[in-house]
């Protein structure tokens, strides 16, 4: 993905948002199109609209695809329409958290997501869905959860230790599945120790196993559930890390 699907600019108090509906590959049903809850508009899948927004309020855009997926982008006219965040450079071990999450019933700062990023394009993630634990583009995390902080290991080696960790973790994964042999269901199971790597898996345990286990770096969680909301806490104030960029509306509303 060279491009977001989405990308808007702004005008004279004039929105315009742009969709690229030819790489949608006609799967794309309509688009929602929202200023904080309310929704203001819906449009068919259409390459270009304008919207009056002389407040300048972030407006989200909620692609709904015919199978049921929704891609989100937040266009913020303030910060160029998340042009900023995609100029940064990204380095394996590097860490994503994101605040929102995909689907649009459940509002931001409830669950999030989290990725850990194993080159200059890619992430290892785990996720809900089959299959649990992937390789994914930056750009998509982005597109998906663009209320996002990005955490850096000042440590580079131990950095890199931990993000080929999460590629012999996929590896591993990988090779399981295709022998039909057991993998590790996504679970948030408490009865599952957060360093047992392969009996449960889930999206921030996936981030603290790569550094325990890969870089021999523990980072410390406050209840059975190691979240998202405790990367984002513990590592903002942990002087082996360094936050890079973090989304203005960043916030988790419970300490998971």
């Amino acid at each position: 993905m060279s491009h977001s699907i989405v990308s808007g600019t702004h005008s004279d108090g004039l929105l315009t948002v742009k969709v690229d509906v030819k790489r949608a590959n006609s799967a794309m049903k309509y688009l929602k199109v929202y200023k904080g809850d309310s929704l203001i508009a819906i449009f068919p899948p259409i390459p270009q609209f304008h919207l009056g927004n002389e407040d300048r309020e972030p407006v989200t855009v909620i692609c709904v695809f015919n199978d049921g997926y929704r891609l989100k982008t937040l266009i913020s006219p303030n910060e160029q329409s998340g042009e900023k965040e995609r100029e940064r450079v990204f380095k394996p071990g590097d860490i994503l958290v994101a605040c929102d999450n995909a689907w649009e019933e459940m509002p931001p700062g409830y669950m999030g997501h989290s990725a850990i990023v194993v080159d200059e394009k890619h992430t290892v993630e785990a996720n809900v869905s089959d299959p649990e634990v992937r390789m994914e583009l930056i750009e998509d995390f982005i597109d998906i959860h663009p209320m996002y902080m990005h955490i850096r290991c000042k440590n580079q080696e131990a950095a890199q230790k931990a993000s080929n960790y999460a590629v012999n973790y996929l590896r591993i994964y990988n090779g399981c599945k295709e022998q039909d042999l057991p993998v590790p269901p996504f679970s948030f199971s408490p009865y599952v120790p957060l360093d047992d790597p392969w009996s449960a898996i889930y999206c921030s345990k996936l981030v603290w196993l790569s550094y325990y286990y890969g870089a021999g770096i523990k980072i410390e969680n406050d209840h059975f559930l190691f979240a998202p909301e405790d990367i984002a806490t513990k590592l903002e104030n942990d002087p082996r890390f360094e936050v890079l960029y973090k989304h203005k509306d960043f916030e988790f509303k419970i300490d998971l």
